[in-house]
This record gives structure tokens, C-alpha cells and sequence, in this order.
């Protein structure tokens, strides 16, 4: 759902666009004057405006020419009850992608609108590859109308304008690279280099030449950012050995971390994990020093899970770049198709998403991609659905008082036990996450039927293929998996 501003001052026209945007399934913001306007641009994530030319103190030229000064890509359609060919001239050089007189038709103005949208979409997407070729990505090429990310990209601009390492923190796919690099392109070093290391894809001889030097070794990754950024991803990744080696750039007074430092190297360091390294350091495999070196500014980015209110936007951009790679005209999801990818749990995160629009794209066959074209989302959600009618199916139900039928009186009742604890929830008392309560009922099914997989199977609704390759990722494999 696209978010349109219509700027005007005569309140019946804004009600009409309103009421006109809503039935064709837009999202609209209403200012009533051209700073208002303004404002809006500023404070919301706005995908188009839809800009009157006649108001008091601030008219739609200036409007437009704001727009243009603050650098507001959205695309304008100006209305205005003064078509003159001047006007229309002016309107189209300050950047108005369309032009019509009021009253304006419903139905021509929505065509304008989304044939403006697909404009500025792939505009958008063309901007973030390109960006993303140079190296030069910035915040505003990441998707962002959720809180969540909202507030990493808050940290994300506050870490940009100091020179002190940085910690990225976050689940594989989540983007951990992008933030790195908006960082990057955003602080004072951001014409100079930036070099990207992995960590957990080096074996150790390879990682120690390429970070402090070694035979055959002519410039280390150091020296080669010298004056801009050090990526180092997977850091959790990196060996004891080479933990030391990089605590004594920093203890020997080699690194610099602040802009009054004068050390041989001028890196900004930048580091990245999925793996929480606190938790790493409590189990002895990465070094306190060093953890407190590299954690003096943390930025989070979190799971997808955690901003579906990001994924249309994200999907968007995935249809878009793909469409025009494959040469296929491809409308974008339905309405069901994005309401089961929003409600998908996304544990690969925005990778994955954007792998299964590639699928769903080379599948299409009508230029819109329904829920039939994410087969695997399909089926996993179906499969969780079976899960919970299951579950519900489980729950104790109040037994009643027992009436011996030789002798006409009630047995007296065992003490009242305690109450059980939910299975649903954890000890701490929250919810347990899915992948929990799967593998509490497997084991569960696999007590009740003593280990025979093909009853367990059938009692659980899945082929023998699926709950063998389930007991390998939950640990439950045993001697009877081999059992009839």
C-alpha cells in the first residue's frame, strides 16, 4: 500500500482525494499548505504527492522547488484549476511528473499515479544497485517503516558521524553488510576505501596473512583501508590467536579509534556477527578485552520477523529488480499472496525473502505472483497451522468426579494436584517459539507410539522423509529412527 500526500488547501477537494485514494487501496496523508506539506515529506515515508498550485503563502511552485532544494525524489502530480502553458512549462522543469486541470476524472488520475509509482520504484531500485556497485549505499536505500528498523537506522546515523569501532549484531540476512556500508558512506570516510573481510569463509593461515601480513602478503587488509573502513564479518568467527593479534593493534596504540589519534593505521573498524558475542565470551571462545574494544557503539539489526510492516516495501524492490533482469512485466503480489508472506516467520530473513520473489518470478505465468508461486512458504505455513489443530487437539480437558456403578455414591476424588505447567509457555513465563513447541510434540509423538516413524509420521500429518530430516535438526535422533 503506497502512501500518496495531497497537498491543496480547499478542504472538499482534499476529502474527495482522500475517499478516491482509499477505495483504490492507497494510503492517504492530507496537508492543507505547502509547509505542511513539506513537514509531511519529512516525517513520513511518503510514495508520491498529489500537489495543488494555488495557495496562499506557499504556492505549488515553491512547493516544488523545496522538494527539489531538500532532494524529495517522489514523484508529483500537479492539479490545478489554472492550467496556463506557462504554468505547466514551469511545473514540468521543477520536477512534475504529470500535469492536469480540475476537475480531474478519478480513473485518469489513478492511471497517473501508478503509472508515476512504477516510475519511482524503478528509479529506487535502479539508485540502490547502482549505489550498491559503488559501494556507496546510504540509509535512505534501506527499508525502514517499521520501529525496529527505524531505530537501527537512528544508531546507524549516530555511529556514521563518530570514529569509534562499531558492533553489528544481528541473525544471517538481516542486512548486517548494508549498515555497514551506509555507516561507511555516511561518515567523513566515505570517499575513501572499504574493505570487506569474512571471517568464517578464511581458514586461519589465509585470514592471518590477509589482516597482518605474511609472505607473499604485499599490502594487508589494514594497510589497504588505510584512511577509510576495515569490514570484518563473522567476527566471532576469528581464532584466539588472531583475537591477540588484533587486541595488540589496539593496545600497542597501532589503530586509531577516535579523531585525535595519530596511530600508523587510520582504520575505522567496523565489525559484524550473528552470533552474540557476549555470549561467546561468557563461554571462553572470544576474548573480554577485546569484546569491550570492539562494543563501544552497538547497532542491532533485527530479524524480519520483527518488521513485517518493512516486507511490501521490500518485496517491491525485489519485483522490481528482478522483473527487469529476467525481462518479465511482473505487476507485483496479490492481495492473499502478501498477506501469507507478511504472516511467514522468515528465518533466513530479508536473503531469503528476496530469493523466493526470484523463484516466484521465473514461476509467474500472468504477471502476478499469488500464493501458488511461494510453494515452500505455502507449505510451511499450512504445516504450522496443522501443528497448532494439533496442539489445541492435545489440551487436557477438566475430568469428571467418578461414580462407582456397583455402589450409588461418589468416589471420593484424589487431592487436587497442582496446576501443570503450560506447555506453551517457558519457565520465565513467555510463549515458547514454534520450533520448541515442534519439537516438545515430536518427542512427545515419539513416546506415544514407542518410536515407530511411520505411525509418527501419520499421526503427525507428515511424509517419513520430513520427520527424519526434523529429528536431525532437533537432536532427537536414536536408535529406533530406523524402526517401521
Amino acid at each position: 500500500m503506497a502512501n500518496i500526500l495531497v497537498i491543496d488547501d480547499d478542504p472538499i477537494q482534499c476529502r474527495l482525494s482522500e475517499e478516491m485514494l482509499k477505495t483504490h487501496g492507497f494510503e492517504p496523508f492530507i496537508a492543507a499548505s505547502g509547509a505542511e506539506g513539506l513537514a509531511l515529506l519529512e516525517s513520513e515515508n511518503i510514495q508520491a504527492v498529489i500537489l495543488d498550485l494555488v495557495m496562499p503563502e506557499m504556492d505549488g511552485m515553491t512547493v516544488l522547488s523545496e522538494m527539489r532544494t531538500r532532494n524529495f525524489t517522489q514523484p508529483v502530480i500537479v492539479q490545478t484549476a489554472q492550467p496556463a502553458i506557462e504554468n505547466i512549462i514551469s511545473a514540468i522543469r521543477l520536477g512534475a511528473s504529470d500535469f492536469f486541470s480540475k476537475p480531474i476524472a478519478p480513473e485518469r488520475m489513478i492511471i497517473s499515479l501508478q503509472n508515476a509509482l512504477k516510475r519511482f520504484e524503478l528509479e529506487n531500485c535502479l539508485r540502490t544497485e547502482t549505489h550498491r556497485q559503488k559501494g556507496a549505499l546510504s540509509f535512505k536505500d534501506m527499508a525502514a517503516k517499521s520501529p525496529a528498523m527505524k531505530k537501527s537506522i537512528a544508531h546507524g546515523e549516530k555511529a556514521a558521524v563518530t570514529q569509534i569501532p562499531v558492533l553489528i549484531e544481528g541473525e544471517a540476512g538481516t542486512g548486517r553488510d548494508m549498515m555497514a556500508r551506509a555507516i561507511h558512506h555516511h561518515a567523513k570516510r566515505g570517499g575513501k576505501p572499504f574493505i570487506a573481510l569474512n571471517c568464517s569463509t578464511l581458514d586461519e593461515h589465509e585470514l592471518d596473512k590477509m589482516l597482518f601480513g605474511g609472505e607473499g602478503q604485499k599490502k594487508t587488509a589494514f594497510e589497504q583501508a588505510q584512511g577509510g573502513t576495515l569490514y570484518l564479518d563473522e567476527i566471532g568467527a576469528l581464532s584466539m590467536e588472531l583475537q591477540g593479534k588484533l587486541l595488540a593493534l589496539f593496545t600497542g596504540k597501532q589503530l586509531s579509534t577516535s579523531a585525535d589519534d595519530h596511530a600508523p593505521l587510520d582504520v575505522r573498524l567496523i565489525c559484524a556477527t550473528s552470533k552474540r558475542l557476549l555470549n561467546l565470551t561468557k563461554q571462553k571462545q572470544f576474548r573480554e578485552d577485546l569484546y569491550y574494544r570492539l562494543n563501544i557503539f552497538p547497532v542491532y539489526m533485527p530479524p524480519l520477523r520483527d518488521r513485517a510492516e518493512d516486507i511490501p516495501d521490500l518485496i517491491s524492490h525485489f519485483v522490481t529488480k528482478f522483473s527487469v533482469a529476467e525481462g518479465r512485466r511482473i505487476d507485483g503480489c496479490t492481495p492473499e499472496a502478501l498477506i501469507m508472506l507478511t504472516q511467514y516467520e522468515w528465518p533466513g530473513n530479508v536473503r531469503q525473502l528476496e530469493n523466493a520473489v526470484y523463484r516466484a518470478i521465473l514461476l509467474s505465468e500472468d504477471g502476478h505472483l499469488t500464493p501458488n508461486e511461494f510453494p515452500q512458504i505455502q507449505t510451511s505455513l499450512q504445516g504450522a497451522e496443522k501443528l497448532r489443530s494439533a496442539l489445541k487437539s492435545m489440551s487436557p480437558q477438566a475430568a469428571p468426579a467418578h461414580i462407582d456403578a456397583a455402589t450409588p455414591q461418589v468416589m471420593p476424588l484424589k487431592p487436587k494436584a497442582q496446576p501443570t505447567k503450560d506447555r506453551f509457555l517457558s519457565d520465565d513465563g513467555r510463549v515458547n517459539n514454534l520450533a520448541q513447541v515442534e519439537k516438545d510434540l515430536i518427542e512427545f509423538a515419539l513416546k506415544k507410539h514407542s518410536g515407530k516413524m511411520s505411525a509418527v509420521a501419520r499421526a503427525l500429518g507428515i511424509g517419513r522423509s520430513t520427520l527424519y530430516r526434523k529429528l536431525k535438526e532437533y537432536g532427537l535422533e536414536t536408535d529406533q529412527s530406523n524402526a517401521a
